[in-house]
């Protein structure tokens, strides 16, 4: 029994995916507390890397994540049981939700703090999501309103609705996604004619038009 009680885990394995200086000051902040067993510098590395390693953190860089998110796509894909965790500057809720589709199960925001991160690899430990109290509600709307998708909606008007629902204009919209307030509209459109309401403001909803933020100050 006492040799049982003296068994400790191993620590978690950890792939950092990052810009060299970001990788340096990451190795230094988590010190002996992980076993860092692969760093990359772009995407394809780190998928390569997250294949060939299984680890059980992926630490992505904003840099190496990109515009389109297949990154986080391919390290999820290529090694399902790691956590993904991506490092960015500033991240609003509907970033984070994009993130979380992707795969990802939280972020760091903000300059590299070394007690942040150890937090952060502490609850990966014990199987918690890393996201921020203030998001929660969003991404719990959001999980309710997933279930539409199966009346036939696209992915691209699951996003616009959901923008709208969170309080975006046609413009923010439009900006945020890459597309013509046109588009957005014509989107508007057909989410009317497939969910069968009467207009935009049913879309929305008279609850949904601006989250609560929860353990906001």
């Amino acid at each position: 029994m006492q040799a049982e009680r003296g068994i400790s885990k191993p620590p978690l394995r950890v792939l950092i995916a990052d810009h060299a200086p970001m990788r340096a000051g990451i190795r230094m902040a988590l010190g002996a507390e992980v076993d860092i067993c692969a760093e990359a510098d772009d995407g394809e590395q780190a998928i390569r890397a997250a294949k060939r390693e299984q680890p059980d953190v992926c630490l992505v860089g904003e840099e190496v994540v990109g515009d389109d998110l297949g990154v986080i796509r391919g390290i999820s894909r290529t090694a399902p049981n790691a956590g993904v965790v991506v490092r960015v500057e500033a991240l609003d809720a509907d970033d984070l939700l994009n993130l979380v589709r992707a795969g990802a199960i939280g972020y760091t925001a903000g300059p590299l703090n070394a007690e942040r991160l150890r937090r952060i690899i502490r609850a990966i430990a014990a199987n918690e999501a890393v996201v921020p109290r203030a998001m929660v509600l969003e991404l719990l709307l959001e999980l309710r309103h997933s279930g539409i998708r199966e009346e036939g909606i696209t992915a691209r008007e699951s996003q616009v609705l959901g923008m709208l629902r969170r309080g975006h204009t046609t413009g923010a919209i439009a900006a945020r996604l890459e597309i013509t307030p046109v588009t957005v509209r014509r989107h508007i459109s057909e989410l009317v004619r497939k969910l069968g309401v009467g207009d935009r403001g049913a879309l929305v909803g008279p609850k949904s038009t601006h989250v609560t933020r929860v353990g906001a100050r």
